[in-house]
């Protein structure tokens, strides 16, 4: 896996150089890391995460879901498993697992669909419901589309209630620079 993730963040840093200095702590992580604990999720150093963000094309409108344990609305996404053969299908069995929903595909940010729309460092805190110490979360955050919004069945154990909210309400609670690539994509693609 970490060969893997090293050719993506690769790739990824070409698309996006001026990101390198913003994603120095996971260069510093994979370079220090070997490939067991990169995806261990009690390595509490950090670990990679997928996600994605599921888009309605027609309603023009994004699923979040409310995360009980952090308290705030996401996107869909987790930790990836032993038996995931990449961080992109770790990021589609999540949607599958935290919403029901099964009729998807990526939108894609480049020919290899493994690069994602954003790579993103986030300090995950300390969790009451698990008793985890705070650690880095290093999410490999793709897109998503469905022709319309789908009823979503959460997982009850993690979320709470869901929502479809636009793009301008996505940018109004802090989703921060992805929210602008997400709307750059979705233009290209004559999605918006």
């Amino acid at each position: 896996m970490k060969t893997e993730l090293v050719e993506i963040l690769n790739k990824y840093l070409e698309l996006f150089p001026d990101e390198k200095l913003r994603l120095k702590e996971f260069i510093s992580f994979l370079e220090n890391s070997s490939d067991e604990k990169i995806i261990d999720w009690n390595n509490f150093l950090g670990h990679v995460v997928a996600s994605g963000f599921v888009y309605s094309i027609k309603d023009k409108k994004f699923l979040v879901l409310f995360h009980k344990d952090l308290k705030m609305d996401l996107y869909p996404g987790g930790h990836l498993d032993q038996k995931d053969k990449s961080v992109l299908d770790a990021a589609i069995r999540e949607i599958k697992e935290e919403t029901g929903i099964e009729n998807f595909k990526e939108l894609p940010i480049d020919s290899d669909p493994m690069v994602p729309l954003d790579i993103d460092v986030q300090d995950i805190p300390y969790n009451e419901r698990l008793h985890l110490p705070t650690h880095l979360h290093f999410d490999f955050r793709y897109l998503f589309l469905t022709l319309h919004v789908l009823p979503v069945k959460p997982d009850e154990e993690e979320m709470d209630r869901y929502q479809w909210i636009s793009l301008e309400k996505m940018r109004y609670n802090g989703y921060g620079v992805i929210v602008d690539k997400i709307e750059t994509l979705l233009k290209e693609q004559n999605y918006m």
